[in-house]
């Protein structure tokens, strides 16, 4: 019987093990930040005080990606792990930067819904760091076709500086990582 226990074990992992084997997944890992230039990475920013909404465009690129992966695989799911650090020097303001990511057919990256929404305060001489992980569906569509636009907006609202003065400085972006897992078509 003490003989036979080890051969029972070993038949149980390896049966697992197979078993496991089956599913056909491919797991892509994106860094989409490498896709970007140094200067939509880290860009200054500048906007009126005064203003309850107002938006600066950081990024708005193509990105040819796999071709043939769309027809091939089926999308199981897509998860963003997204980034950045605001070094604000001058205003106050509150808002939200987000990172847009689309089929490159689609008419107007920035009227799509955003993939990724991180809430920002800002303040004078304040550096800020913020981040999200979020899973999409939009993203991982975005990621499978051929070519994709992506895109990073910072909204902000500037109320709480007075007119004639602006809200400055650097945003810079520290991770765009995305995991797409598709499946074999059947």
């Amino acid at each position: 019987m003490r003989r036979l226990m080890p051969v029972v074990a070993l038949l149980a992992i390896l049966g697992t093990g197979i078993a496991g084997c089956g599913d056909r997944s491919l797991i892509l890992t994106v860094n989409v930040l490498s896709f970007l230039d140094p200067s939509e990475t880290s860009a200054t920013y500048s906007a009126p005080g005064g203003f309850p909404s107002g938006t600066v465009d950081i990024a708005d690129r193509s990105v040819n990606l796999l071709q043939g992966l769309n027809d091939a695989t089926d999308v199981a799911s897509a998860t963003l792990d997204f980034a950045a650090t605001l070094d604000n020097q001058t205003g106050t303001a509150t808002g939200t930067l987000l990172f847009y990511a689309v089929p490159s057919d689609t008419a107007s990256l920035f009227t799509s819904i955003p993939i990724a929404s991180i809430p920002i305060s800002l303040t004078p001489g304040t550096i800020t760091n913020v981040s999200t992980r979020v899973t999409s569906d939009a993203l991982a569509e975005a990621l499978v076709s051929d070519q994709a636009r992506v895109g990073i907006r910072l909204s902000l609202d500037t109320s709480a500086t007075p007119l004639g003065q602006n809200v400055q400085g650097t945003e810079t972006i520290t991770q765009l990582l995305a995991t797409v897992v598709t499946k074999k078509k059947i």
